[in-house]
């Protein structure tokens, strides 16, 4: 699947494309230098709601360590700059690091660091960086990304399966009810023996053959 269009699906717009960081009063000035945009910025996307900002960075370019103190920084300067805005307010612990590589996985230790800002590592193929690719078990990463009620459902074939390996004798399927059943207690040369009827133990064992 295609990581932007998880986000637009989800309600989130690019606040590098057109007006749209004016229409939610983010100055991106504050962030970076309009006339040299860095390299490994790709998107930053911010939430219907305005109370998530993502910024989505490309974690090829250089050691990941760097990466997010260089943009820890950025993003700490960004809210002190903006420190008195009530809309930028609701951003402040809600802002997210989402770093994409395509190349060996790197040292995933510092998605524990909440300093700043949380960060996110997930791998994608970007060779359209603006169709960045991922596969499902990253897409789960995302924490705005709801699993489909479908992939809850039971398994037909599975359930049919199950089914045809039950006994359809309505006695033997009482024994293997889940509940307490007194079984025959006989003592011999001072061994205790816990038995099925020989009637009951015959059924399971013709049933075990079919």
């Amino acid at each position: 699947m295609i990581l932007q269009e998880e986000f637009k699906k989800s309600g989130y717009k690019d606040i590098l494309v057109g007006d749209i960081a004016s229409e939610y009063e983010i100055n991106l000035e504050d962030i970076f230098d309009l006339e040299q945009k860095p390299e490994e910025l790709l998107c930053i996307f911010i939430s219907e709601q305005r109370d998530d900002l993502f910024f989505l960075l490309n974690g090829d370019l250089m050691e990941i360590d760097s990466l997010c103190d260089r943009w820890d920084d950025r993003i700490r300067v960004f809210m002190i700059i903006n420190g008195k805005s009530e809309e930028i307010h609701k951003l402040k612990y809600n802002i997210v690091q989402l770093i994409v590589y395509s190349k060996e996985i790197p040292d995933k230790s510092r998605e524990g660091n909440l300093l700043i800002s949380r960060k996110i590592l997930i791998k994608g193929d970007m060779t359209d960086k603006n169709q960045i690719v991922i596969d499902d078990d990253e897409v789960i990463e995302l924490p705005f990304h709801m699993i489909p009620t479908d992939a809850f459902a039971p398994d037909v074939e599975q359930k049919k399966r199950l089914s045809q390996l039950l006994p359809e004798d309505e006695n033997l399927l009482a024994l293997m009810k889940k509940q307490q059943k007194r079984v025959n207690r006989k003592e011999k040369e001072g061994v205790l023996d816990k038995s099925f009827k020989v009637q009951d133990y015959e059924k399971i064992k013709e049933w075990l053959k079919r």
